[in-house]
């Protein structure tokens, strides 16, 4: 099942070559060039539109792509739609220019809205290259706080350290808000340390950590969540069950005032380990966990 809708994920996501996005612009725009069915066009976001996005065909369009870079130079018969776009991983500059009173005699289905398009001349943007196998290192520590849930106890406190590495297997992809990539990561968990209700050290690991990267906005980028592993601790815990249990968790969190590469990351996630019925009962811990940490994309 996961492998065909990974499938599915790369074949919807193989028209987006790249998203360009204004900098410090309150209207949130952004120029993304994508292909579908043999032809190219630009898709359009902002928060100027009363829908997610909006759509410029681009008929006969020839971009020179590139490992590092891709050149637009479009210009319709009419002179009612031109682009002159360089994109690059970064930096990269887009002029667009589209008349609606004109281009609508050529297409009469095109979306007025197109004209929110507009750059008013050459525009310095942020671009990324929509391309899979990015990896991600986050580091990170956080505190928590058990809760009563279930056969869970409140009032248990503890501490960890995490270490984790993932591949996005995915390029962008997704209706509206939800577009993203998904990665595949794996986490250890060198240090877990429990204050409360008594002194108690382990270690985790969990092989399958499922993450959703939301479409990165300018100055942050949300992403969500679950995971499955185990952990290994000192003393049982809970007390009387074993040393051994397996772990899961939930949430997501926010990457900020990106830079290059690096990026500061406040993370939630709702924790639960137990010992699977192994024993007969399963009383388990679920906590509130807070992190905060260091990513490094590649």
């Amino acid at each position: 099942m996961l492998a065909a809708l990974l499938l599915v994920a790369q074949v919807a996501a193989a028209d987006t070559v790249a998203t360009c996005r204004a900098p410090d612009d309150p209207q949130q725009r952004s120029w993304s060039l994508a292909r579908r069915n043999g032809g190219w066009l630009v898709v359009f976001r902002s928060r100027a539109l009363d829908r997610p996005t909006v759509e410029l065909p681009l008929p006969n369009a020839a971009p020179q792509i590139s490992a590092t870079m891709t050149r637009v130079a479009y210009q319709s018969a009419n002179g009612g739609r031109s682009i002159d776009w360089t994109i690059a991983d970064g930096p990269s500059t887009i002029d667009v220019y589209v008349s609606h009173g004109l281009e609508v005699n050529v297409e009469p289905d095109l979306d007025p809205s197109v004209d929110l398009m507009n750059t008013e001349g050459a525009m310095q943007v942020v671009c990324q290259l929509s391309r899979s196998g990015r990896s991600e290192w986050i580091v990170s520590v956080g505190a928590a706080r058990s809760v009563a849930l279930f056969q869970s106890r409140a009032g248990r406190s503890y501490g960890v350290q995490t270490i984790a590495w993932g591949r996005e297997l995915t390029r962008e992809w997704g209706p509206g808000s939800l577009r993203g990539t998904f990665t595949w990561a794996v986490e250890a968990l060198p240090i877990f340390a429990q204050f409360s209700p008594s002194a108690i050290y382990g270690f985790g690991f969990a092989p399958v950590v499922w993450r959703w990267n939301f479409t990165p906005r300018q100055r942050y980028s949300v992403f969500a969540e679950l995971s499955m592993g185990g952990l290994w601790t000192s003393e049982p815990i809970p007390e009387r069950t074993s040393r051994g249990n397996f772990t899961a968790h939930w949430g997501g969190g926010m990457r900020l005032r990106p830079r290059g590469a690096n990026a500061l990351v406040l993370a939630y996630r709702f924790q639960h380990f137990s010992n699977g019925n192994q024993l007969g009962s399963n009383p388990g811990v679920n906590s509130h966990v807070v992190l905060v940490g260091w990513s490094h994309r590649s």
